[in-house]
């Protein structure tokens, strides 16, 4: 099993939950600032030349959440999320994806408009309204994880893989408020866990 992965960015979580289950891999590194995302062998596996791509069995693909749910079902055996047809399931479900479709966006438009878009392109008007619309997200998840030490159930989820790398993002850039007691603590303890150490403790690089 190889995965292809940029530190920082959205492979972390696949490291991550490869790491929770201790499943054998090789990591080939890649970077955003030497052009290897570029380079034809890899844009014939993601054409769109960006991470995570994972090659398993002579298959590849890419998505993180494709990929987290895909090993779940390759080598979680029933690890790390709740079974199908449980009361936890549909909790589990919604908060899994809303780390990628929720979350992310305003974070995304925020690290635009200040790093990767040309300077003639920026907005900072864009920033602005990213950051009110991180701020009302945020405040629905404090509001689910207080009292919580993850988000559903009683133990560690891929739900708190998915939604985990987004508030560690907003933090690394310095768009997390301190005023969200819940939320760091529960960011605290995923911190805390070895393999998050080893996937997301760099931060970011090329």
């Amino acid at each position: 099993m190889k995965l292809y992965h940029v530190p920082g960015s959205r492979s972390a979580r696949v490291l991550w939950l490869l790491l929770e289950l201790g499943v054998e891999h090789e990591v080939v590194r890649l970077s955003l600032a030497d052009g290897s995302l570029r380079t034809p062998a890899y844009l014939a596996i993601n054409p769109l030349g960006r991470v995570p791509t994972l090659e398993d069995e002579g298959t590849a693909f890419y998505e993180s959440g494709a990929i987290v749910q895909y090993l779940l079902e390759r080598h979680g055996e029933g690890r790390f999320e709740p079974r199908i047809g449980s009361p936890d399931r549909a909790r589990y479900l919604q908060w899994f994806h809303w780390g990628e479709a929720t979350l992310l966006a305003p974070i995304v438009t925020m690290n635009a408009n200040r790093f990767a878009l040309p300077e003639a392109d920026r907005s900072a008007k864009a920033i602005d309204v990213a950051q009110r619309q991180l701020a009302r997200i945020l405040a629905v998840l404090e509001r689910a994880l207080d009292g919580r030490r993850f988000l559903v159930g009683d133990g560690f989820t891929a739900a708190d893989v998915m939604v985990g790398y987004g508030v560690t993002l907003a933090r690394l850039v310095g768009e997390l408020p301190e005023d969200l007691p819940s939320v760091h603590a529960w960011l605290d303890g995923l911190a805390a866990r070895p393999a998050y150490v080893e996937a997301l403790g760099g931060g970011f690089a090329g």
